[in-house]
This record gives structure tokens, C-alpha cells and sequence, in this order.
């Protein structure tokens, strides 16, 4: 409770670590508090070097235009650029551009401080919660660098680790395979490497409340461990020397799959407990709980604020207090307790274990779920309803499927048993995949956190390059520039989702991955397409009436010249909401006299026959102008200073 007082600072930060150390020495728990006490300020003086650092480098309260230089060492790749760390303490900065650097390289960037970006709602992607839980202090357009080799160090380790985790995951995923599910899944669940996962497969364990099995954590440190340990026994190995075997078998296994926090975790209090049975002295997993999150966050402060991080700890400790209520509550089906075990005849003992097997399946799962619960809508804003049942069906498959993929990696490769083996794998991570699609596509198992829209609501989206989407009415009709993949992937439909809104018309997509992304997310949306000289289309929902009117003839229907069709909605309110979009001036022009005016009018650009003129925006009336990010910047908002917003 001090280092995480100390970590989160401010008014109630040092209130916690202040009333931390008054509970232990009213408890009389002198040595605990001088620890806490010494462990506190230890994390308080790295913070302090840590932000001197940050001064010297002039990453913060620099005027525009702001460029700085950073030296450090590649601690991470991503798609479009690297993490960089610098300093003694590690001061991390995130650098965007063409960097073909490598883990463990050193890196001088000279570069372009960027703001945080925002997310549109709650639950979309956040780059300043990101940038938190992973320590980063800036974010740098790429100007100018320079890359050499670094020294060693942990950046190094990571690398080689990088290197062996490569080496085994095209052991599971020979080249030609890339497409299979079973082997992206037998890739993230052996390995914790979700690269080679597609979004589709990634987000049907998301939507069963499963992902978690995707990221090496203490459930696969501890699969390992105990199938490590009975090799080990059924070798005849003496448990003095099967102890730090399994000590040394385990610890390869984090280093392979890229020592994530939750399996350095795992590792530690592994350790903790095989110590503490070499020793022989007590067992404390209470004590190995508590150290471990002291040993990550001393040299890692920054992992407080990781959703990896809390919710391994805090589930963690909801599986102990599980397993403790079902091992002393009383049996649901078994015989009396009061009964002696050496008197059971063989049946009963059966029973026994199946009686002990479920209330520990049923209590530890319903410890977890109702732990992981606030976590989730805290972090990811959703709410996993079927997560509970999926998990205890999928748990007797999580050993099987791992079992059998590690098998992969030692026999894969021998004629015949190889063959037998991968067989096996790819079974079991087929029925894996098979369950939980089953039960992720089940309405209303994965829901955001926040209410349902109102029907009459409505919400702007806008996109990259100047485009937007515009969702009018719930249920309603989702229009603008809505018909990509990736736009509808990443930003449209997590947009929409944690808003709490749920189309059901929407222009017909231009493929059928896009189609694919729609229908998952909303069953009940159906398409329409209004090709130029096309009659007016009505559409009647709780939300109001919706006329569609198409583009006339003669139109380009090239991307710069945008021949979209204009929505009118008249609300239940008998409010009236006029969508031009990116429409063009033609378009608006074949609008009967009565549908155009309007009390709110949603612009866009087009940079065909754009609608600029004062005059003719005046004429429709309206009290209030919503501009799409193309329309701004040509002199629009000049005229109507009173009337322009955004939404």
C-alpha cells in the first residue's frame, strides 16, 4: 500500500502510503513498516531522478515548435516505429516513423514532440492510458536518427528472447500456414505471440471474455510447472533435484515467451514457494503475493498503472480466497464431512473428488469473474456476461491444447509421431476455437459498459484524411465515409459500440471483410445502395423517419468527387436533421422545396461542387451547423460564428 501510494502521488497517493504506515505500527508490525517505509522512499527518489531526467532532456513544457534529441536503447518494436529508453532510470519515449532498428540497438532520434491523442468515447483505444501503463513520457515524429550496436543489458535479453520465441513459433506455424485459427491459436496460447492471431480470431476470444489466454500469464506458468513436474515425477527424478529442474524449466519458459510481467510474476512466486520447500520453512502465498508486487514495481512503477498488471494480481489474489472458501465449505453432494476418509468405500471417494473438483471450478471461477468484472469496464469499458460459463468450460481444453503444442515443439519434427502429435494440437485448438465462437456469438455476451444510446441521439466520428462518419438515431442509419475496412475496424465500429449505439442501415460496403466487421457487431444491420438518378428510399425506426435521396445523374463517383447521397431525418421530436455530408451541390439541388430546411444541418466537402454559398446554407434554416473535418478551413464557420459546432 506505500509504493502504491507512493507511485499514484498527490492528495490521496500519499494519504494511502500515510495511513499504511500507521496501520502497521498500531499492529505493532514494526520491521513490515520500516520495509514499506524504505521501499516508498526508494520509489519516490527514482520518480524525482526520473523526472530530473525528463528536464534534461526537455521532453516537457517545450513551446512549438518542439524538438528535441533523445539517446537511448530499443526496448520495443512496433508497426510504425520503436520504444525507446533512455537514462539510468529508463526515461521511455515512443518514436513514430520508417525505423528498421532492432531490440537491443542503441538509437539517437532527433524529433518532433506529438500530443497525446484522445479517444472519441470511453473504451476506444487511449494513447495517454497507453502511454502510462507502459512508462512512456513522449511520443516523437522521426526527423533524423542513427543506429548503432548497444551494449548488453535487458534490451538484450529481450532480443534473444525475441529470437528463440521466433524460432519455436515456426515450429508451430510452418510458412503456408499463416491463415489457419487452430495455429494462431496454438502460436498465443504457447507462446503469448498474438502477432500471428488476425483480428478476427483475436476478437472472437475477445467477445467471450477469453483473451486472457492469449497473454503468457500465471495460468500457463502454472500449466508448465505442473506438467513439468509429473515428466519429472514419472522419470523417477528425487524431488530435491526435481525442484530446481522444474525451477529451471519454468524460467526458460518466461524467458522464451518474452518475461511478461504476469509470468515474471508467476516465476516469483514460484520460486518463493520452491525456496521456501528446499529451505524448509513455512509456505506464505500470501507473503510471495505481496513480494512479487513489490519486486515488479521497485524497478517497474509505471506497471501500477498496466490492466495486465491488476489484473493478474488481483485475480490472483480472488483464486486464493476461492480456493480457501471451497476447501472449508461443506460439501454439495459428497458425503458428511464429519464421516472419517479411511472408512469411504471406493465410490465415495469418487464422489468426494468430483464434489471437491466442482466447488473448487465454481467458486474459484465465480472468484475471478467477479474480481475481473470491475476491472474490465475500469480498463476496457465492456461488460463479458457469458465469460463466467466459457471459462470454466474451456479450462479442462487450456491444459490439453498446451500440452499438446509443447509436444509439437519437442516431437514435431520426428516421421510419424511428429504428424500424430500435431494432429492432436491442432484438435484441441480447434475445439478450443469451436467453444467460445460458440458461445462469444450468443446476443448479448459481450456488451459495453454504458447504456444504450437514446433513440434521438446521434454522433459525429471522424476519421483520418479529413473523412467522418455519422450515425443518426438508435436503432438508426450510420452514413459518411463508412464503407473501408480499417476504418470501420478500428475506429467506426468500436466507436459506435462504446457509445451504445446500434445501426441497422448502412451503405453497402465495398468488400466483404468490411461486411464481415459490420455483422458481427450489429446482426440486424441490412444495406442500401443509392446509385445516381435512384428514387428516394424511406426508412421508419424508433428514431424517427429517414429519407434517402441519391445523387443525380452525370455525377463523377471518383473519391474526389464523392457522389454520396443526402439523408433527411425527421425525428420523433419533429426535430429535423438535414445530412449533406460530402455530397455534392447537384445532389442538394434535386431536393424537393420541403426537405430543405432543416433545424441541423451536418456538412462535409466536396471538392467537385462544394456547398459554401452563405446565401444557400442560410435558406435552409437551420439553428445549429455540425462541420466534418474537410468541411473547415473555407470560410464556413466565418458565416455562421453563432450556429458552427462540433458533436
Amino acid at each position: 500500500m506505500v509504493v502504491c501510494g507512493v507511485i499514484c502521488s498527490g492528495g490521496v497517493g500519499w494519504s494511502v502510503a500515510g495511513v499504511a504506515l500507521v496501520i502497521g505500527c498500531v499492529l505493532g508490525a514494526y520491521r513490515v513498516t520500516l520495509c514499506a517505509f524504505f521501499c516508498g522512499m526508494v520509489v519516490a527518489l527514482c520518480a524525482a531522478l526520473r523526472q530530473r531526467e525528463m528536464d534534461q532532456l526537455k521532453l516537457t513544457d517545450q513551446p512549438p515548435p518542439r524538438i528535441v534529441q533523445v539517446q537511448g536503447t530499443v526496448i520495443r518494436t512496433l508497426n510504425h516505429g520503436c520504444i525507446v529508453e533512455s537514462g539510468v532510470l529508463g526515461v521511455r519515449v515512443v518514436v513514430y516513423g520508417d525505423i528498421s532498428a532492432q531490440l537491443g540497438e542503441s538509437l539517437s532520434v532527433v524529433g518532433e514532440l506529438k500530443p497525446p491523442e484522445q479517444p472519441l468515447v470511453p473504451g476506444m483505444f487511449s494513447q495517454e492510458e497507453w502511454m502510462r501503463g507502459m512508462g512512456i513520457v513522449a511520443r516523437l515524429n522521426c526527423l533524423r536518427m542513427e543506429c548503432s550496436n548497444g551494449d548488453f543489458g535487458y534490451a538484450t535479453l529481450l532480443r534473444a528472447a525475441e529470437r528463440v520465441r521466433m524460432v519455436l513459433v515456426n515450429r508451430l506455424m510452418p510458412s503456408g500456414t499463416e491463415k489457419d485459427v487452430r495455429r494462431q491459436v496454438l502460436c498465443a496460447l504457447v507462446l503469448g505471440e498474438k502477432g500471428r492471431a488476425d483480428d478476427d480470431t483475436i476478437d472472437i476470444f475477445r467477445r467471450g471474455g477469453c483473451l486472457h489466454a492469449f497473454a503468457v500469464s500465471g495460468l500457463h506458468v502454472g500449466i508448465v510447472a505442473s506438467i513439468l513436474w509429473v515428466l519429472l515425477r514419472l522419470c523417477h527424478l528425487r524431488p530435491d533435484w526435481g525442484r530446481w529442474v522444474l525451477l529451471f524449466g519454468v524460467g526458460l519458459y518466461v524467458f522464451a515467451t518474452g518475461m511478461a510481467v504476469p509470468a515474471l510474476r508467476a516465476y516469483i512466486m514460484l520460486s518463493m514457494v520452491l525456496g521456501a520447500l528446499m529451505l524448509r520453512r513455512r509456505i506464505s502465498f500470501l507473503n510471495a503475493w505481496c513480494y512479487a508486487a513489490l519486486l515488479v514495481l521497485m524497478f517497474q512503477p509505471w506497471q501500477f498503472y498496466q490492466p495486465g498488471f491488476r489484473l493478474s494480481f488481483m485475480v490472483y489474489g480472488a483464486i486464493c480466497l476461492g480456493v480457501r472458501y471451497a476447501m472449508s465449505n461443506l460439501p454439495w453432494f459428497g458425503p458428511d464431512s464429519y464421516i472419517p476418509v479411511r472408512i469411504h468405500t471406493r465410490w465415495e471417494r469418487w464422489v468426494v473428488s468430483a464434489d471437491i473438483f466442482a466447488r473448487g471450478t465454481v467458486m474459484v471461477s465465480m472468484s475471478a469473474w467477479l474480481v475481473s468484472l470491475p476491472l474490465s469496464v475500469l480498463h476496457f469499458h465492456v461488460v463479458n456476461t457469458a465469460s463466467y460459463v466459457i471459462n470454466i468450460l474451456i479450462a479442462p481444453l487450456l491444459p490439453v491444447a498446451m500440452f499438446m503444442g509443447l509436444l509439437v515443439l519437442v516431437v514435431g519434427g520426428v516421421p510419424l509421431i511428429g504428424g500424430l502429435v500435431q494432429t492432436g494440437a491442432l484438435c484441441s485448438a480447434g475445439w478450443l476455437v469451436s467453444l467460445v465462437s460458440l458461445f462469444a456469438s450468443i446476443p448479448g455476451a459481450y456488451l459495453p459498459s454504458v447504456p444504450p444510446a437514446a433513440a434521438e441521439e446521434w454522433m459525429v466520428v471522424p476519421l483520418n484524411y479529413g473523412k467522418s462518419a455519422c450515425v443518426l438515431g438508435n436503432p438508426g442509419i450510420l452514413v459518411g465515409d463508412v464503407r473501408g475496412e480499417r476504418a470501420a475496424r478500428y475506429v467506426v465500429q468500436p466507436a459506435l459500440f462504446h457509445a451504445g449505439f446500434s445501426p441497422v442501415l448502412c451503405p453497402e460496403p465495398r468488400d466483404a471483410a468490411t461486411a464481415s466487421i459490420y455483422s458481427h457487431a450489429w446482426p440486424k444491420l441490412s444495406y442500401f445502395s443509392a446509385p445516381p438518378g435512384a428514387a428516394p428510399q424511406c426508412f421508419t425506426s424508433a428514431a424517427g423517419t429517414f429519407t434517402i435521396f441519391a445523387p443525380p445523374h452525370g455525377l463523377p463517383v471518383s473519391y474526389s468527387a464523392n457522389a454520396t447521397p443526402i439523408i433527411y431525418w425527421q425525428r420523433q421530436d419533429t426535430r429535423r436533421f438535414l445530412f449533406i455530408g460530402n455530397a455534392a451541390l447537384s445532389t442538394f439541388e434535386t431536393l424537393p422545396s420541403g426537405f430543405r430546411r432543416a433545424d441541423v444541418l451536418i456538412l462535409g466537402y466536396n471538392l467537385h461542387e462544394p456547398i459554401v454559398d452563405p446565401q444557400l446554407l442560410r435558406s435552409i434554416g437551420m439553428k445549429r451547423i455540425i462541420l466534418f473535418p474537410r468541411a473547415r478551413g473555407h470560410g464556413i464557420e466565418t458565416f455562421f460564428p453563432n450556429e458552427t459546432a462540433e458533436r
